[in-house]
């Protein structure tokens, strides 16, 4: 006599939620949080026709049964599908209506789990070395399956979670390896863009110096020259008397000479290096992307020296990116980051679900729209802010608040609602002229 597979609904409560049943007490007895005797006595639901059914009744005209945390956990694995064949309708729903009952239970215990989550995560995690022919069949038990894996039962279990839990892992790695390449690429142009700003700033530096020295030398020859006769003043430049005529100086001026020497060799040297910045691999392709002219020129060794006007375009260039592509990047990086975080925590957790798949997708969009966003809010000559912190004051670079845009896209969206309201007064009423 071959055996008789329930009905379509009773398929439904035995064979998935028996599954689901034995995930949450796996996942329940795990925890070091919760036990898996704290699902209590369950009373076991007993039929009129049947008050001799075991179990420890209650005295008096009370027919149902107490079962003790061992006894209901021991029913529940004792349960197959398909149904046993010597077992009549009415214990089939006894059994099912037991197996709700302790399926409630387990949910209640193992919150914010459930058993839809913790099957979705087994899933994610995991791959049965199966073929699709093998998944699942009629005759084939659905509750244990041999050499199989928690994934296993998660899938007899909610089968239609399938298709969803493998595109989330491949977008999951997906995402992962293009986060890793993205924040390989935004450290390596973070670095030669702050390499470049120090740079332009030593110049900066160095010009002002320079300039101050000479402004010093000029200003004690203007002394000298005015306690002697015209004719015996002296009128040269800075240079002649600091190289060629520094015999015929003063001792105050000589000491002048010697700073002077000192800055506008650094002065020099400044303008060299941000040509070999500009020129050298693997700095010289942040040129490319912009439309400057090359003002270089040809020393006696044939390199190229570069000149103020050469300084000030780079300086232009790397502005840019400080301003609006770093913080795209670093918008991205932190979009990430908080994607890879938070599927983290929903996998220790267990409480990763199906529409994370799609959450995912969009929360990615917002963070890079925050990114890119921030670049809005400041300008070249403003690409720092300072907060005020536990630990005193921070600057956070546009960057850096583009990495925090994208790693909370939700909090900076409410902050863009809060300045529309106030920008455009939504919420004020109109005022009413007299």
């Amino acid at each position: 006599m071959s055996r008789q597979v329930g009905s379509p609904a009773e398929q439904l409560i035995l064979q998935r939620d028996l599954n689901e049943a034995l995930l949450l007490m796996d996942f329940i007895s795990g925890r070091p949080d919760v036990h898996i005797w704290d699902i209590g006595d369950i009373k076991y639901p007993v039929r009129g026709d049947k008050p001799d059914h075991g179990g420890n009744t209650d005295s008096g005209a009370n027919q149902t049964p107490t079962l003790p945390p061992i006894e209901v956990i021991r029913r529940i694995c004792a349960l197959r599908y398909p149904p046993q064949e010597n077992l009549s309708l009415s214990e089939r729903a006894d059994n099912s209506a037991l197996l709700l009952c302790v399926k409630d239970k387990l949910n209640s215990i193992a919150h914010p789990a459930n058993g839809l989550t913790i099957a979705y995560t087994y899933m994610f995690l995991e791959e049965t070395a199966q073929s699709k022919g093998d998944e699942s069949t009629e005759q084939q038990p659905t509750v244990i399956v041999e050499k199989g894996t928690r994934a296993t039962v998660a899938k007899a279990a909610y089968p239609g979670l399938i298709p969803s839990a493998k595109r989330f892992r491949c977008f999951h790695r997906s995402v992962a390896r293009v986060g890793a390449a993205i924040t390989t690429f935004s450290a390596i142009l973070l670095w030669l863009v702050v390499y470049g700003v120090q740079l332009t700033s030593r110049f900066e530096e160095d010009q002002k110096s320079a300039t101050d020295v000479t402004s010093q030398i000029y200003t004690l020859v203007d002394k000298e020259n005015a306690g002697i006769a015209a004719e015996r003043q002296s009128h040269d430049s800075v240079p002649t008397r600091c190289k060629a005529r520094i015999e015929a100086q003063s001792n105050q001026i000589r000491l002048l000479c010697n700073q002077w020497s000192y800055y506008q060799a650094r002065y020099e040297k400044s303008i060299n290096d941000v040509a070999t910045f500009a020129n050298k691999w693997p700095s010289d392709w942040l040129i490319i992307p912009f439309p400057t002219s090359a003002t270089l020129e040809k020393n006696k060794a044939g390199d190229s020296i570069a000149t103020q006007e050469d300084v000030q375009s780079i300086t232009l260039v790397l502005s840019a990116y400080a301003s609006y592509v770093l913080p795209v990047l670093f918008g991205l990086v932190g979009t990430i980051a908080s994607f890879l975080r938070d599927i983290s925590n929903r996998i220790t957790g267990s409480i990763l679900s199906p529409r994370d798949e799609t959450l995912a997708i969009i929360r990615i969009i917002l963070g890079a729209i925050a990114g890119l966003a921030v670049g809005l809010f400041f300008t070249p000559s403003s690409v720092a802010a300072q907060i005020s912190s536990g630990a005193g004051v921070l600057t956070l670079s546009a960057s850096g608040i583009a990495f925090l845009a994208g790693y909370g896209a939700d909090g900076f969206f409410r902050m863009i609602d809060a300045m529309i309201t106030r920008v455009f007064s939504i919420d004020q009423k109109p005022t009413q002229t007299k």
